[in-house]
Protein backbone atom coordinates (compact mmCIF):
# COMPACT_ATOMS: atom_id res chain seq x y z
CA UNK A 1 0.00 0.00 0.00
CA UNK A 2 2.31 2.07 1.11
CA UNK A 3 4.30 2.08 -2.46
CA UNK A 4 1.39 3.71 -3.99
CA UNK A 5 0.77 6.72 -1.92
CA UNK A 6 3.96 8.36 -2.79
CA UNK A 7 3.30 8.23 -6.71
CA UNK A 8 0.10 10.21 -6.13
CA UNK A 9 1.71 12.54 -3.58
CA UNK A 10 4.11 13.14 -6.33
CA UNK A 11 1.16 13.27 -8.87
CA UNK A 12 -0.68 15.78 -6.98
CA UNK A 13 1.93 18.19 -6.00
CA UNK A 14 2.39 18.11 -10.08
CA UNK A 15 -0.72 19.43 -10.31
CA UNK A 16 -1.10 21.84 -7.71
CA UNK A 17 1.57 23.49 -9.03
CA UNK A 18 0.26 23.67 -12.50
CA UNK A 19 -2.84 24.76 -11.70
CA UNK A 20 -1.02 27.84 -9.44
CA UNK A 21 1.30 28.55 -12.48
CA UNK A 22 -1.54 28.67 -14.83
CA UNK A 23 -3.95 31.09 -12.52
CA UNK A 24 -0.70 33.36 -11.69
CA UNK A 25 -0.23 33.40 -15.42
CA UNK A 26 -3.64 34.10 -16.49
CA UNK A 27 -4.04 37.22 -13.84
CA UNK A 28 -0.88 38.31 -14.00
CA UNK A 29 -0.20 38.55 -18.22
CA UNK A 30 -2.26 41.92 -20.10
CA UNK A 31 -2.06 42.68 -23.10
CA UNK A 32 -3.11 46.83 -23.98
CA UNK A 33 -2.93 49.00 -26.66
CA UNK A 34 -0.55 51.83 -25.59
CA UNK A 35 -1.98 55.90 -27.21
CA UNK A 36 -0.12 54.93 -30.42
CA UNK A 37 -1.97 52.07 -31.16
CA UNK A 38 1.37 49.19 -30.32
CA UNK A 39 0.58 46.60 -28.08
CA UNK A 40 1.96 46.20 -24.33
CA UNK A 41 2.27 43.10 -22.82
CA UNK A 42 2.66 43.34 -18.84
CA UNK A 43 2.89 40.86 -15.74
CA UNK A 44 1.98 42.16 -13.18
CA UNK A 45 2.08 46.01 -14.54
CA UNK A 46 5.55 45.24 -15.27
CA UNK A 47 6.15 45.97 -19.47
CA UNK A 48 7.38 42.70 -21.03
CA UNK A 49 6.48 43.35 -23.97
CA UNK A 50 9.93 44.02 -25.74
CA UNK A 51 11.81 40.51 -24.19
CA UNK A 52 8.43 38.51 -25.56
CA UNK A 53 8.59 39.88 -28.88
CA UNK A 54 11.88 39.09 -29.00
CA UNK A 55 11.08 36.04 -28.55
CA UNK A 56 8.34 35.39 -30.34
CA UNK A 57 10.69 37.18 -33.38
CA UNK A 58 13.29 34.18 -32.43
CA UNK A 59 10.38 31.40 -32.75
CA UNK A 60 9.42 32.74 -35.88
CA UNK A 61 12.63 32.68 -37.85
CA UNK A 62 13.45 29.65 -36.44
CA UNK A 63 10.58 27.95 -37.78
CA UNK A 64 10.85 30.11 -41.04
CA UNK A 65 14.12 28.52 -41.35
CA UNK A 66 13.23 24.82 -40.42
CA UNK A 67 10.26 24.97 -42.85
CA UNK A 68 11.96 26.64 -45.57
CA UNK A 69 15.15 24.49 -45.41
CA UNK A 70 13.07 21.04 -45.20
CA UNK A 71 9.76 21.32 -47.00
CA UNK A 72 8.73 22.27 -50.10
CA UNK A 73 6.00 24.92 -48.66
CA UNK A 74 6.00 27.91 -50.36
CA UNK A 75 6.43 30.42 -47.53
CA UNK A 76 7.00 33.96 -46.63
CA UNK A 77 7.88 35.94 -43.25
CA UNK A 78 5.18 38.72 -42.79
CA UNK A 79 5.29 40.72 -39.68
CA UNK A 80 4.59 37.82 -37.46
CA UNK A 81 3.21 35.49 -39.50
CA UNK A 82 4.08 32.97 -42.01
CA UNK A 83 1.99 32.96 -44.97
CA UNK A 84 1.35 30.51 -47.31
CA UNK A 85 1.71 31.48 -51.00
CA UNK A 86 -0.42 29.21 -52.16
CA UNK A 87 -3.50 29.07 -49.70
CA UNK A 88 -3.05 32.75 -49.57
CA UNK A 89 -3.19 32.21 -45.64
CA UNK A 90 -1.40 32.44 -42.56
CA UNK A 91 -0.55 31.53 -39.15
CA UNK A 92 0.19 34.53 -36.85
CA UNK A 93 2.86 33.29 -33.65
CA UNK A 94 2.23 35.01 -31.04
CA UNK A 95 3.89 35.99 -27.56
CA UNK A 96 2.14 32.97 -25.74
CA UNK A 97 3.29 30.74 -28.30
CA UNK A 98 7.02 31.12 -26.74
CA UNK A 99 6.60 28.00 -24.54
CA UNK A 100 7.69 30.46 -21.54
CA UNK A 101 4.45 29.52 -19.25
CA UNK A 102 5.64 25.49 -19.87
CA UNK A 103 9.19 26.70 -18.96
CA UNK A 104 8.33 28.76 -16.01
CA UNK A 105 5.83 25.95 -14.68
CA UNK A 106 8.83 23.23 -15.52
CA UNK A 107 11.27 25.26 -13.66
CA UNK A 108 8.78 26.30 -10.98
CA UNK A 109 7.68 22.76 -9.97
CA UNK A 110 11.47 21.89 -9.59
CA UNK A 111 12.60 24.42 -7.62
CA UNK A 112 9.99 23.69 -5.14
CA UNK A 113 10.55 20.26 -4.94
CA UNK A 114 10.57 19.08 -1.37
CA UNK A 115 13.67 17.37 -1.53
CA UNK A 116 17.12 18.48 -2.18
CA UNK A 117 19.34 17.05 -4.85
CA UNK A 118 22.53 18.00 -6.20
CA UNK A 119 21.10 16.78 -10.15
CA UNK A 120 19.04 19.81 -9.87
CA UNK A 121 21.70 21.74 -10.93
CA UNK A 122 21.81 19.85 -14.28
CA UNK A 123 18.44 18.62 -14.75
CA UNK A 124 17.02 22.05 -14.59
CA UNK A 125 18.88 23.68 -17.47
CA UNK A 126 18.37 20.56 -19.31
CA UNK A 127 15.18 20.45 -19.03
CA UNK A 128 14.22 24.54 -19.91
CA UNK A 129 16.29 23.62 -22.69
CA UNK A 130 14.48 20.96 -24.06
CA UNK A 131 10.92 22.01 -23.55
CA UNK A 132 12.59 25.15 -25.84
CA UNK A 133 13.50 22.47 -28.32
CA UNK A 134 9.94 21.11 -28.18
CA UNK A 135 8.13 23.96 -28.65
CA UNK A 136 10.22 24.58 -31.59
CA UNK A 137 9.20 21.06 -33.19
CA UNK A 138 5.65 21.44 -32.12
CA UNK A 139 4.79 25.29 -33.60
CA UNK A 140 6.86 23.56 -36.41
CA UNK A 141 4.79 21.08 -37.21
CA UNK A 142 1.45 23.09 -36.83
CA UNK A 143 2.38 25.35 -39.32
CA UNK A 144 3.36 22.52 -41.55
CA UNK A 145 0.42 20.63 -41.26
CA UNK A 146 -1.69 23.48 -41.68
CA UNK A 147 -0.16 24.61 -44.89
CA UNK A 148 -1.49 21.52 -46.06
CA UNK A 149 -5.01 22.19 -44.63
CA UNK A 150 -5.51 25.06 -42.50
CA UNK A 151 -8.82 23.81 -41.25
CA UNK A 152 -6.36 21.42 -38.84
CA UNK A 153 -5.28 24.29 -36.88
CA UNK A 154 -7.22 24.46 -34.39
CA UNK A 155 -7.27 20.41 -33.38
CA UNK A 156 -3.57 20.76 -33.43
CA UNK A 157 -2.98 23.89 -31.59
CA UNK A 158 -4.95 22.89 -29.01
CA UNK A 159 -4.21 19.52 -29.06
CA UNK A 160 -0.67 19.61 -29.19
CA UNK A 161 -1.12 21.49 -25.84
CA UNK A 162 -2.01 18.45 -24.18
CA UNK A 163 0.61 16.76 -25.77
CA UNK A 164 3.47 19.31 -24.50
CA UNK A 165 1.93 19.15 -20.68
CA UNK A 166 2.11 15.21 -20.94
CA UNK A 167 5.61 15.35 -21.89
CA UNK A 168 6.20 17.40 -18.88
CA UNK A 169 4.98 15.13 -16.66
CA UNK A 170 7.06 12.75 -18.30
CA UNK A 171 10.18 14.49 -17.21
CA UNK A 172 8.81 14.98 -13.98
CA UNK A 173 8.01 11.38 -13.64
CA UNK A 174 11.58 10.82 -14.87
CA UNK A 175 12.56 13.00 -12.37
CA UNK A 176 10.64 11.73 -9.38
CA UNK A 177 11.10 8.14 -9.63
CA UNK A 178 14.53 7.74 -10.73
CA UNK A 179 16.65 10.65 -10.85
CA UNK A 180 15.97 12.29 -7.84
CA UNK A 181 17.61 9.16 -5.41
CA UNK A 182 20.55 8.95 -7.54
CA UNK A 183 23.41 8.75 -5.69
CA UNK A 184 25.13 12.02 -5.58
Amino acid sequence: MKTYIQPLKSTIYFIVVLLVVHLVWKLGFQEEIDLSGNKILTFYGLNVSACFYAMTNWLLNAVYAILSKMTSLQIELRSSSIFYVEQNSSIDIVWSCTGVKQMMFFFLVMLCYPQNSIHKLWYIPVGLVFIFLLNVLRITLIVYWCGEDMNRFQMLHEGSKYVFYAIIYLMWILWDWKLVNLKK
